[in-house]
């Protein structure tokens, strides 16, 4: 009798195991550096100024994958190195896609960083999908803010003025929805940046829990 019972038991406990594998399986694996929101963020209506001087709006954002980050053309390390990590692994990252990746740079530094400059700083970055964008603080406030990011501006000891901003990249969806957030590798006395190698393999990963 007491035999029959263990050996149910066990039974059982195995199968609950196997059951429990099984589901686990089927789960898809939890990105590295990566959170997906739950829910599609929606985004208000903005208006912006591109580097060739054509505003855009929420509607360029529909039918494609974004990539967007906010910095400023005279930001010593995380603009650059950033940027040049995300042109680097773009077509790496747009083969997993249906529709085209592009990539958005927020400039949150209006008061220098105009068109001009804007186009002559993204173009360095030699990457067609790359596009620069700015407007003053009343838009580029609540835009940032509503897909998740932020910056600040403060002054120095030298009267100059200083950015503080996000060094997260946030992905938004063909409907033009925040979706999930990159976020950077953080290493004592570097710069917090995004890790390519990590966005390679977490970017299958977010995609399939979008699905």
């Amino acid at each position: 009798m007491f035999r029959s019972i263990s050996y149910l038991l066990l039974t059982v406990g195995a199968l609950v195991a196997g059951v429990l594998t099984f589901l686990m399986l089927q789960q898809p694996a939890a990105p590295k550096q990566a959170l997906v929101y739950p829910q599609a963020r929606n985004l208000a209506e903005f208006s912006l100024t591109d580097q060739h001087g054509q505003t855009v709006g929420r509607q360029d954002l529909y039918g494609q994958w974004t990539l967007a980050f906010v910095g400023y053309t005279f930001c010593p390390d995380i603009c650059p190195l950033t940027l040049a990590k995300l042109a680097g692994v773009q077509p790496e990252l747009a083969k997993m896609l249906n529709e085209p990746l592009k990539i958005w740079f927020i400039s949150v530094d209006p008061q220098r960083d105009t068109p001009k400059q804007i186009n002559e700083y993204v173009n360095y970055f030699q990457q067609p999908a790359l596009l620069g964008v700015t407007a003053g603080h009343d838009q580029l406030f609540p835009f940032v803010r509503n897909i998740g990011l932020m910056y600040a501006m403060s002054s120095n000891a030298e009267g100059n003025y200083l950015v503080d901003h996000s060094a997260s990249v946030v992905l938004l969806n063909p409907q033009g929805q925040v979706v999930a957030m990159f976020k950077p590798e953080m290493v004592v006395g570097q710069p917090p940046v995004i890790d390519p190698e990590q966005l390679l393999a977490d970017f299958p990963l977010v995609l399939a829990l979008l699905k």
